[in-house]
């Protein structure tokens, strides 16, 4: 026999369910609970369909009045007491014409518990990445002249909140100066903790009267396996060391992909052919390039990493040729001005968002 032809067995069915139960009449008052019901809420038959919810109104958002309304079920989650309920509600249209509503409480208690302590999780995290965002931030040199020597113009475009890229300029002694720019593979919070290791790495080494690149790049890299870090990770530094007194630019790379750009003051722009490997675990020893070249008052030197030259456009990369045919087609911008020319032209080639950390810095020779 169908249940449907036998009232008695659908009312022990849906006396006996596991969820709670109710039926309203069009005036929304209560014209029958099942026993789960009455058992946790005590008998409220005749009772206005809000007095189990502790209230004295209806509910601002009555989601059995809008099925109602659309003749569809609704659903909405709603506290009552010290418990939370999943509310789904259908419209009832019986034989005589009468309209009536079903109500089924689904007990979403510990599931409210775990989303709220999820959702807490969630926040101390997104305050302490914005903690660290800021610290990243404030750890890049400002644009400006740096001891009467050189001026530095940047720009930082991270693809996330945290990103792994750094660049950083640092008095070594009255003659010296260190730049260098620096990629850490990934991006988020390693990448981020990463980048600020190696910023107070390379900063212990001021005030040194004789730098050694291949000095500071053998510190760095056994300072850097000291960490223990997955062999998966690594990063790339291409440093440049200006002596004013010499007037030369040294460059050590560590694994970047992109060379250091000289713009002499006479218009001319060359790549400073420097290589070496990245800074990780299945590295042993240093050895790497050095490249030492004469400059003069008003030159300037580009450090940048591969977010720039590796973004593409169906597959084909924006490329060092176009970052050096921007360089020759806007001489006269001063270095801000060219930093940002370079990272609007590649946001114009790939047309969406960037995939990858983008970073400038250009330094100009003053004295």
């Amino acid at each position: 026999m169908a249940i449907r032809e036998n009232p008695s067995l659908m009312r022990e069915v849906i006396e006996e369910m596991d969820h709670m139960v109710r039926v309203m009449d069009a005036d929304h008052n209560v014209i029958y609970m099942n026993k789960l019901m009455r058992e946790e809420y005590g008998d409220t038959l005749g009772h206005v369909c809000y007095t189990l919810l502790g209230r004295k109104e209806k509910c601002k958002h009555c989601v059995t009045q809008e099925s109602e309304k659309t003749g569809r079920p609704g659903m909405k989650n709603v506290p009552i007491g010290e418990k939370f309920y999943n509310v789904i509600s259908s419209p009832v249209k019986v034989e005589d014409g009468q309209n009536y509503s079903i109500e089924l409480f689904d007990d979403i208690t510990e599931q409210k518990k775990i989303e709220d302590e999820l959702i807490g999780h969630y926040e101390k995290l997104k305050a302490d990445i914005q903690f660290a965002k800021h610290v990243q931030t404030r750890a890049l040199p400002i644009d400006g002249t740096y001891w009467n020597s050189v001026e530095i113009n940047s720009i930082y475009y991270p693809c996330e909140d945290l990103g792994g890229d750094l660049y950083d300029i640092i008095k070594m002694n009255n003659n010296e100066y260190l730049m260098y720019v620096a990629d850490v593979s990934g991006h988020g919070i390693t990448a981020s903790l990463l980048t600020i290791f190696l910023r107070q790495m390379l900063r212990t080494r001021a005030n040194e009267k004789r730098v050694d690149l291949h000095e500071i790049l053998t510190l760095l890299l056994a300072q850097y396996k000291d960490l223990g870090i997955e062999k998966e990770q690594y990063l790339t530094v291409l440093f440049c060391l200006y002596n004013k007194e010499k007037k030369e630019a040294t460059f050590m790379n560590a694994g970047h992909n992109c060379l250091p750009v000289v713009i002499s003051r006479s218009g001319e722009i060359k790549e400073v052919e420097v290589k070496g490997l990245p800074i990780c675990n299945i590295i042993d020893k240093v050895a790497h390039m050095q490249a030492t070249i004469p400059v003069e008052i008003g030159d300037r030197l580009m450090l940048y990493t591969d977010g720039i030259t590796e973004a593409s456009n169906k597959k084909v990369q924006f490329g060092t040729e176009r970052v050096l045919n921007v360089i020759k087609e806007n001489l006269t911008l001063d270095g801000k001005d060219l930093a940002n020319k370079i990272i609007s032209e590649v946001e114009v080639y790939t047309k969406k968002q960037i995939e990858d950390d983008m970073a400038i810095m250009i330094a100009k020779i003053i004295e």
